[in-house]
Formats: structure tokens, sequence, C-alpha cells
């Protein structure tokens, strides 16, 4: 049995439970240290250790602010600890240096989708594909057309009805209320709220929200037609189409073509 198989279970629950923690491991000890190397510990969203040993009570204070400073971008970071100091600040002077990578797991963004049809399918299984929480909202008789991987709901709930914090919201219906639902989402604060509609329907739910009180700001989370412009033809090009402007809008991108783009103009978006 692995020496973190205690950890590795305790993970596993954490990702059912959907809460964020990051993952401290030493990766470098020179000198002395009660840290071992691929010594682990599990720290919660509040920066407090959940499980597991990497040294003294300095260093687990440094790593627990590493920690929660990673929750805030999502990006994995390297402590070095000077263990040689004079300073009893740091704590006791152990002697030598050591490194702990701190790599964080946030909460899997949730995607809903309410409709039917090739698109809606295509959109869900590039959904499960770049690991997004993907449910749809469709007809009992449609239920069968999606994998496990999808959670499909059946049953004619509300926004505020149903158990699912949205991060990316995609109106498939078709619907006369289509305006209405929109402005509920856009209400509800969800970041990405998007229809696929043609340029007059685009138009006409526009008109709805500004009349209901949606400022131009809101409308900054309003994506519709949805998706970027592919020229797409196909349903599973709309869908493509679809999640490529998701993952744009995930990762801060530009949606220019990369050529286009310097590498320093990337990092520069990246670090903004």
């Amino acid at each position: 049995m692995s020496r973190h198989q205690e950890i590795f279970e305790r993970i596993t629950e954490l990702e059912r439970e959907e809460d964020p923690f990051a993952v401290a491991t030493v990766i470098i000890v020179q000198g002395s240290s009660s840290g071992r190397v691929g010594d682990k510990a599990i720290y919660g969203k509040n920066g407090k250790r959940v499980l597991g040993y990497i040294g003294g009570g300095c260093i687990e204070n440094r790593v627990a602010r590493t920690a929660l400073e990673s929750f805030a971008d999502g990006n994995p970071r390297i402590v070095n600890i000077d263990l040689d100091s004079d300073e009893m600040g740091m704590g006791i002077p152990c002697g030598g240096n050591m490194a702990v990578m701190v790599e964080p797991h946030l909460k899997i963004p949730s995607l809903l989708i309410r409709g039917m049809g090739r698109v809606v399918e295509v959109l869900a299984e590039l959904g499960t594909l770049l690991n997004f929480k993907t449910v749809v909202q469709t007809q009992e008789d449609e239920a069968g057309r999606y994998s496990e991987k999808v959670d499909v709901i059946t049953e004619p709930l509300d926004l505020e009805d149903l158990d699912l914090d949205v991060n990316y919201f995609v109106l498939a219906t078709h619907h006369r209320d289509d305006d209405k639902l929109s402005l509920e989402a856009l209400k509800r604060g969800i970041p990405y709220v998007a229809v696929i509609a043609s340029d007059k329907k685009t138009g006409i739910i526009t008109n709805y929200l500004t009349e209901n009180g949606v400022t131009d700001e809101d409308l900054e989370r309003f994506h519709a037609p949805a998706g970027l412009d592919l020229s797409a033809k196909t349903a599973e090009e709309i869908a493509l189409s679809i999640m490529s402007e998701m993952v744009m809008h995930r990762n801060g991108g530009t949606g220019h073509p990369m050529r286009t783009t310097t590498t320093t103009d990337r990092k520069e978006k990246e670090e903004s």
C-alpha cells in the first residue's frame, strides 16, 4: 500500500464534493528537515492543513499562505524555504533549505445546456472532454442520447430550483421565452449566458434585456448568437464554435489566430 494512500483517498472525496483544495509536495530537501522528499499534505480552501505532513510549523504556515494565493489564479507554485535563517519568525533554524510544490485543485466549472438536438449532444460531449461539469436539461425521451458523464435533468425546473452553481449557461430551446430565461440567468449573475439564435432573434432578446434593466456591463456576459465566427455549417461545427468561445472565456483568451499574437501578448494577457 502506498504511504500516501490516505491522502489519495481524501483527494478523491474532495473532488467528489467539489471542494477546492491544494496538494503540497516536498520536492527538494537539503540539510536538516523533518520533512522528506515526497511528503505530501492537503490544504483546504481556508488555508488550513487537512491531512498529511510536510514539516514543522514554520513550513506549514508558509505553504498555507501559498495555497491561498494559488486559489486566486489556479496556478501551481514552488515555495523555496530557507531553513538556515537566524530569524525566529521563520521558526526553528534547522539548517539547509527545502522546496515545496503547491498544486491547487479548483472547483470544476459547470455547464448547463437547456434544449435538445444534435448541437446540444455534441456540445455536451465536448463539455465532458474539456473538464466542465456538464448538465443537460431536456425532454425525458432525449435522456438516452447522452453518456453517463453527462447529468441529465428531465424535469422543467427553473434556474433557481436547480441544485447547481451554474458558470456557463447555453440556451438551445428556440422557445418564445428565451428572452425571459436569458434575463433570469443574467440576474442570477451567471458569468456566461449564451443563446443559439439568429441575428434577428438576438436583436429581439437584447432589446428585451435592455428594456428590463440589464446594463451594458451585464450584457458583456450575454453571448448571442452563441459561438465564435467559424462560418460553421454543421451541427458539429456550431457546437465547436460555442465551446471555443467558452474556453476563450474561461482562459481569458482573445479568440485571435495564434499567428497574430506574440508570446509576450499572451503572457501579458494571462497576468492581467
